[in-house]
């Protein structure tokens, strides 16, 4: 018998500020508060840059849905890196972006019981003179615990 399959999109542009290339948090960009026991049987990241900075210098963001609001700790559920480099002279840009995604195996899922939240999280570098922004979106696809 098979189970109903549903999803939750979390979508947002992430600014990665100018810098001198030390690690910025940017914790619980975005929230999920549960409203009912649910399984995660699968996610999806896709990360790019949509506005490059135009500066000399480069630029990195690290994206993650994860169980806990802060970045880079346990409950991380699926991350992804996207880059971004510029150079003036000669004209030249570099972008590295993210398609990252995650199927649990059949029986297996990550539980979330109700009123428990899932987080966007991100971590970026600025080692450019100016301001790049980050299209990041994830899908989030669950049962829910207990229906058919």
């Amino acid at each position: 018998m098979s189970k109903r399959v549903f999803t939750k999109v979390l979508a947002s542009t992430i600014n990665v500020q100018a810098g001198i290339g030390s690690e910025v948090e940017q914790n619980s960009i975005l929230q999920w508060l549960v409203q009912e026991d649910i399984e995660v049987i699968a996610v999806s990241l896709a990360i790019c840059c949509s506005m490059p900075s135009e500066n000399d210098g480069f630029t990195k963001l690290e994206a993650e849905i994860s169980q806990v609001a802060v970045a880079k700790q346990d409950g991380l559920i699926l991350a992804g890196v996207a880059t971004e480099g510029w150079n003036t002279t000669p004209a030249g840009i570099c972008e590295t972006n993210c398609n990252e995604s995650i199927v649990f195996p059949l029986g297996l899922a990550v539980p979330v019981k109700e009123e428990g939240y899932l987080h966007l999280n991100a971590v970026g570098v600025g080692k450019s003179a100016g301001v790049s922004g980050y299209q990041v979106v994830a899908t989030i696809f669950y049962t829910k615990k207990g229906s058919r």
